[in-house]
């Protein structure tokens, strides 16, 4: 006997791509960050001629600290800029471990926001228990300036990871597309600030100290991140 055909997908049914900003609680953020980006914007351009040199020097992230009122404007910048990724992390799941999926969704970016606490907070760390070895190796300017470059690079890439959000949105890619090209572009960034932190400690400390202190310093945050995610 024929009881009908059945109607219902086998398998979960995928969440629209449209929901998040759906979500009240996201519209609001976004709204935030657009009005903290206004606010800072003034502090970015003037500081972009220094950004753009570190890309192409590492001497250039000294010259940041050596500023106090650019240093200030960087750090404020950088702040804004680290909610702007969180909001995109949450959009296109740049951290996408498995307990989130368990978060409702208003409030997964207030943990996004707790884990970028959590790394910047386990760089620190690193960064104090190295500076209490290389202190006497190293003026403070440079320990801080290779400490902070990181943050310099991500600020540089941030113009283009919002450009290619919105290109890619225009061209109604797919998410997963914007999600790879996204972690790719920070990924380069940190590739560079590897790199020209490697110079600047390379000033005061042989290739074995430079390559601990970057393992230490970038490597292995980035890795509890990497780890975290595959496995939380």
């Amino acid at each position: 006997m024929d009881f009908g055909n059945l109607l219902l997908p086998r398998s979960p049914a995928q969440v629209p791509s449209g929901f998040w900003a759906e979500v009240t609680v996201n519209r609001i953020l976004v709204v935030v960050a657009v009005v903290l980006s206004i606010f800072a914007l003034r502090d970015f351009f003037s500081l972009w001629p220094l950004l753009s040199g570190c890309l192409v020097r590492s001497r250039g992230n000294v010259e940041i600290e050596h500023s106090v009122s650019q240093a200030r404007n960087r750090n404020r910048c950088a702040a804004v800029g680290v909610f702007i990724l969180c909001l995109l992390s949450d959009r296109y799941s740049l951290y996408n471990a498995d307990f989130l999926k368990a978060i409702p969704s208003w409030w997964r970016v207030a943990f996004q926001v707790g884990v970028a606490a959590a790394f910047l907070l386990l760089r620190q760390f690193v960064y104090v228990l190295i500076d209490t070895i290389t202190r006497t190796k190293m003026d403070s300017e440079n320990r801080i300036a290779a400490h902070r470059a990181l943050y310099n690079y991500f600020l540089a890439a941030l113009p283009l990871l919002l450009a290619t959000v919105a290109i890619m949105w225009m061209f109604h890619l797919p998410d997963s597309s914007v999600r790879w090209a996204l972690l790719t572009e920070l990924a380069v960034a940190l590739t560079i600030a590897l790199i020209r932190e490697g110079q600047i400690l390379r000033s005061k400390h042989s290739g074995l100290q430079t390559f601990l202190y970057l393992c230490g310093l970038e490597l292995i945050p980035v890795a509890a991140l990497v780890l975290s995610a595959m496995f939380l």
